[in-house]
């Protein structure tokens, strides 16, 4: 099956001399949930942000179904969601103004019945007008993620998605992780949680050194 992430000879140094990445090759199918995992600093978060369009690739070569994540950034950024691992909010804007800007970003045309719909499936639509300053740790997980399938990506990135949430969250995006598999979005999740990857993914790498 073509492949929707194919990495090539993936390479990355920082400024300080730290080699974040060495020679990365892989290649993710369409469809699948694929778990990457490996310890602290190997280079997962890294990888996911050259892929993404955050972090300046090195040397090597990445297409995101079939799009070079340099020379046609913009095709290949519309195909993606991401979850990062951090929360990173606009505090004072409500959950609806939020999900619904994230939308605009990427040029997809106003659709409030597609959101609603995502708001209700992450249990968010009581909570749309509230302001995400006001939001637990979980509703701003969920938030994100929200903000992450806003444009109707066929790729979505989850970095460390349960780290630190509570049971029915992490219950609750798992539920969202196979329905959404079920409607042919291609999943990459981090994690440190063997069990969670085993349980989840169709494949699972190691990124190690």
């Amino acid at each position: 099956m073509f492949p929707v992430i194919s990495i090539e000879r993936l390479t990355k140094t920082y400024a300080s001399g730290h080699p974040a990445l060495k020679q990365i090759d892989l290649q993710i199918r369409k469809g699948e949930i694929f778990a990457l995992l490996g310890p602290n600093g190997a280079g997962k978060t890294t990888l996911i942000s050259i892929i993404c369009g955050i972090v300046n690739p090195g040397d090597g070569r990445v297409l995101v179904d079939g799009h070079d994540i340099v020379r046609d950034y913009r095709a290949a950024r519309s195909k993606i969601g991401l979850v990062p691992q951090e929360l990173f909010n606009e505090g004072f804007e409500s959950v609806w103004a939020t999900v619904r800007f994230s939308r605009g970003l990427f040029g997809k045309a106003p659709d409030d019945a597609f959101l609603e719909k995502l708001l209700r499936d992450l249990s968010l639509w009581g909570k749309k007008h509230a302001r995400i300053l006001d939001l637990s740790g979980g509703m701003k997980r969920r938030v994100m993620i929200a903000k992450a399938l806003s444009h109707e990506p066929s790729i979505l990135f989850l970095d460390e998605p349960t780290a630190g949430v509570d049971v029915e969250l992490r219950r609750d995006m798992w539920e969202m992780v196979r329905g959404l598999r079920e409607r042919g979005v291609t999943i990459i999740l981090t994690t440190h949680y063997i069990e969670e990857a085993e349980e989840m993914a169709d494949r699972i790498g190691v990124i190690s050194k």
